[in-house]
């Protein structure tokens, strides 16, 4: 057990939410849309080569913690010698289709309500800490399609409601601030070793790293774990 804890802090994708299927499902919208926009063209892609671009583009990005998506779309095709410059309409539809489609086929994991719900009733009090989706507002309307989110007692969406995002401790800092508990007290849940450990660390608070997949990066957790589930052995 984790003593001397009075909150519990949570990333937010591949942490409660399976984002696995929506991701797939945006990856293959977004490259059939830019097919068909470059065979408009005169221009010849084929589809699954813009898919498997995507998906690799995708996790680059998470990396190097550039969350614009409009940003991705010229990058990808300069990545793939193709040259054609697209219109700003074009990406924000390609942005919009993206994470439309990401949120209407992405759930949380079985054991996310159940786990929250315990949680609550420990008496522990509960925060979100997500990155901004890049777009002003598509966070928080992802946010409102969630169930369990009435279970928080506070979500920062950091890059919105801070100038920095993780792993800047500054958000997580926020979320203490919040809760009115003390940084020392807060426990931090993240899938991602390079934002949520790092930052939660730097926080000064515990770090749970919940392994959805190997990122290929260093992780210096305090725990690890492979559901939200084991969370009861831990508080």
């Amino acid at each position: 057990m984790i003593p001397g804890i009075r909150a519990v802090l949570f990333d937010l994708d591949e942490t409660l939410i399976d984002d696995f299927p929506g991701l797939e499902r945006a990856h293959r919208a977004v490259a059939r849309r830019l097919r068909d926009y470059l065979r408009g063209r005169g221009m010849e892609v084929n589809e699954d080569e813009l898919f498997n671009r995507i998906t690799q583009l995708d996790d680059k990005m998470n990396l190097q913690r550039r969350y614009i998506r409009n940003d991705w779309w010229p990058l990808l095709l300069e990545k793939m010698n193709v040259k054609v410059e697209l219109p700003p309409e074009l990406l924000d539809e390609l942005t919009w289709i993206y994470w439309k489609t990401f949120a209407d086929n992405s759930r949380p994991y079985p054991d996310t309500k159940p786990t929250l719900e315990y949680l609550k009733g420990k008496g522990y009090k509960l925060g979100i800490v997500t990155d901004t989706d890049g777009t002003r507002g598509i966070k928080e309307m992802r946010l409102k399609q969630l169930d369990f989110i009435k279970n928080f007692d506070v979500v920062i969406i950091s890059g919105e409601d801070t100038a920095r995002t993780k792993p800047d401790p500054q958000p997580f800092l926020l979320a203490a601030e919040r809760l009115g508990v003390r940084p020392e007290e807060c426990v931090f849940v993240g899938d991602k070793p390079f934002t949520d450990i790092d930052g939660g660390r730097a926080a000064g608070m515990k770090t749970v790293l919940l392994k959805r997949r190997d990122w290929g990066v260093r992780e210096r957790a305090d725990y690890t774990i492979k559901s939200l589930a084991e969370l009861r052995d831990l508080l």
